[in-house]
């Protein structure tokens, strides 16, 4: 029995996240390119549905414990979990898009942040970006069977220091596959909680360092775990993997890497 119910996945189950992960990549990429000035969050939503539709794959996050859409499009202060809606695209501005997608029964969940119109519009934001990003490349470097979880959190939380940025302490990333969220909570920081389990071959997780420029904790303005802010109106930031544990390391089943 493994310790917080964490499951790993068998290899045809892999092969089905991998092939869910393929898509959520593509997906994500041409979202990335449409994040400019002037589009609204809710074109970026329409977009999207209209991918998954084509393709006849399911959304993973529109319902999911009541969320209505299929994509966290989060602006600026807005760290993670915003609803698209009417909110135009500036120059400048700081966005974060998360999204899952369930392909045959079988989920991927990945992230990017984007400077609209380009990093040299808000250097120090880009900043935030580049070294939330390198966070998450360098850790998971060290993830292969039996590495404890808390010895992964030291690791991402060494590099946000290095990179002078700050993490937001109770979001984390989390086990994937069956469902958007499983088994265990992967925080960026080390927990006692995460001594009491090891990485195991086959598991599948979305790893997601979720950051500000100063702030380690979030507000939660309109109830329900949605429209998280930084708490100190600061810059937020993302980016996410969904990967699988092989025998010698990792595999990025999706991700803008």
């Amino acid at each position: 029995m493994f310790k917080n119910n964490i499951i790993p996945k068998t290899p045809a189950q892999i092969d089905a996240i991998r092939e869910s992960g393929k898509y959520l990549t593509e997906l994500l990429w041409l979202l990335y390119d449409l994040c400019k000035p002037g589009i609204s969050t809710m074109e970026l939503e329409v977009f999207a549905e209209r991918f998954l539709l084509s393709h006849n794959i399911t959304w993973a996050f529109k319902w999911y414990n009541g969320f209505p859409a299929n994509l966290c499009v989060s602006n600026n202060d807005c760290v993670v979990h915003w609803i698209p809606g009417t909110e135009v695209l500036k120059e400048g501005d700081l966005l974060k898009v998360d999204c899952g997608v369930n392909y045959q029964w079988w989920i991927s969940d990945a992230a990017f942040s984007k400077i609209i119109w380009g990093d040299e519009h808000n250097p120090a934001w880009a900043k935030l970006i580049k070294g939330t990003k390198f966070a998450l490349d360098e850790s998971i470097k060290i993830i292969k069977p039996w590495v404890v979880g808390k010895t992964f959190a030291k690791h991402m939380q060494k590099y946000l220091h290095d990179a002078d940025i700050s993490i937001i302490k109770n979001l984390t990333g989390h086990g994937v596959g069956n469902a958007v969220h499983e088994e265990p909570h992967i925080y960026n920081r080390p927990q006692n909680s995460m001594k009491k389990w090891s990485f195991v071959e086959g598991m599948v997780c979305a790893i997601e360092p979720i950051t500000a420029l100063w702030s380690q904790s979030y507000i939660e303005k309109s109830g329900k775990d949605r429209d998280l802010y930084t708490a100190q109106w600061d810059l937020g930031a993302q980016w996410e993997y969904t990967i699988v544990v092989t025998k010698g390391g990792i595999e990025v089943l999706a991700g803008l890497q």
